[in-house]
């Protein structure tokens, strides 16, 4: 009996020690902006109660300023964890299901906003209406930011095979960055590709033929997700090995090396894959606001990554290519995505 309570004691002590790794991450200082992006896997309206209160509580704990989002139903759905301080940019198409979006707090002003790259003949990179928002925003203090909300296409039908796609939507975007000229731009979103991936290095750099591997030429962009990335941080799949509190930590070794390994290859997934968690969610920044000083974490505290997740049944019609959803499920889980938020000194 004894040598059971010492065990139970030994076990109560180690989850204790993984909830000190837990990532930290400070108070948001007035003269920053804190921007999240978070990718809200199949957020629909009329969602669980319990995942938008998972949602929300993330929220109250990071305070961004800025949250751009992807995978998103439409307005109503982010009504549910978006109160009237916040206003919100999106188009709020009846037919996609999965739409991208920026939502401002106030004092934050939401200028004016509009999708980027709408036309169907660009459909190989930028899938359906799953295009890029493009929105103004005014600071506190009157300064002016360019942010961009992306979603890119996913890697579902092989890695190698959809390379091109996304390397595709980076070189447009990053074409359409340095033709415009903004001085504070910020872009961020769910790239399906990690930061040292060639999509990554094509907006950094501004050279549509970059390649895939550790560069940090940060000409156009600058990627302040770069160094978590390179730290074996992640920010899909981290619910997998979550089993209660107090939580793991989005620290997993690894990771980094599994992505790089497979960079250019052919292979199954998940069988050929030694560390399915990889970091996907990315925020880049003008090279003078990275200058300044910029700052990024990932959120793998408990509210991202408990409860279960959701069911969709996704139709498409053969003729005409409109799709169709079903929630077949709902899920308690916030996504399968980790929030990542930066800060970052406009002002």
């Amino acid at each position: 009996m004894r040598i059971q309570r010492l065990s139970g004691l030994l076990m109560l002590g180690a989850f204790g020690a993984m909830s000190l790794a837990q990532t930290p991450f400070p108070s948001k200082q007035s003269d920053y902006t804190r921007l999240m992006t978070y990718n809200i896997q199949w957020f629909h309206a009329g969602d669980d109660a319990k995942r938008i209160a998972s949602i929300k509580e993330i929220l109250d704990q990071t305070k961004p300023d800025i949250v751009c989002v992807q995978e998103i139903e439409g307005r109503a759905a982010l009504r549910q964890i978006f109160d009237g301080q916040w206003q919100i940019a999106m188009v709020d198409a009846p037919d996609e299901f999965q739409e991208t979006g920026v939502a401002v707090r106030r004092p934050y002003v939401l200028e004016s906003y509009e999708l980027v790259f709408t036309g169907k003949e660009l459909d190989y990179a930028f899938p359906g209406k799953r295009d890029v928002m493009r929105a103004i925003v005014k600071t506190p203090s009157g300064k002016t930011m360019v942010v961009y909300s992306h979603h890119m296409k996913s890697r579902s039908g092989g890695r190698m095979q959809t390379d091109w796609q996304r390397q595709m939507a980076a070189g447009m975007l990053a074409s359409l960055i340095a033709n415009r000229r903004d001085e504070n731009v910020i872009v961020a979103g769910d790239w399906n590709d990690a930061p040292n991936d060639a999509s990554a290095n094509i907006l950094e750099s501004g050279n549509v033929l970059a390649k895939g591997g550790d560069d940090k030429n940060y000409l156009l962009m600058a990627n302040v997700t770069e160094e978590l990335a390179d730290q074996d941080f992640v920010t899909i799949g981290l619910h997998d090995l979550y089993f209660g509190e107090p939580g793991v930590t989005a620290k997993v070794p690894g990771s980094k090396a599994d992505n790089d390994r497979l960079r250019g290859r052919d292979y199954r997934f998940p069988q050929d894959v030694k560390v399915p968690q990889t970091f996907f969610d990315q925020i880049f920044c003008s090279p003078n606001l990275f200058a300044r000083g910029a700052k990024a974490y990932v959120y793998d505290h408990a509210p991202a990554i408990r409860g279960l997740s959701g069911r969709v049944q996704v139709s498409e019609d053969e003729t005409t290519g409109a799709r169709s959803v079903k929630y077949t499920e709902k899920g308690t889980r916030a996504s399968d995505h980790l929030p990542v938020f930066a800060d970052i000194r406009i002002n």
